[in-house]
């Protein structure tokens, strides 16, 4: 009755779904740079301890949140 199988028609057949995976794709690889850069650019007064660490969190939860649902 139900089949939980992988189907991407499902987003094809959905422009709303479509357009979000399109716009969320680019919007985690731009957020992961700039996180990227950030960590880079910005270090504490010690110059070891990484002064924006938290957020990857945050990075690698956004990209499991498109990746289920995709």
């Amino acid at each position: 009755m139900f089949d939980h199988g992988f189907d991407p028609g499902y987003v094809f057949r959905h422009p709303v779904f479509l357009v979000t995976f399109i716009i969320a794709i680019p919007a985690w690889i731009i957020a992961f740079a700039s996180q990227a850069a950030a960590e880079a650019k910005y270090s504490s007064a010690d110059g070891r301890t990484p002064v924006v660490n938290t957020l990857w969190f945050n990075i690698w939860l956004q990209l499991a949140v498109i990746i289920h649902l995709l």
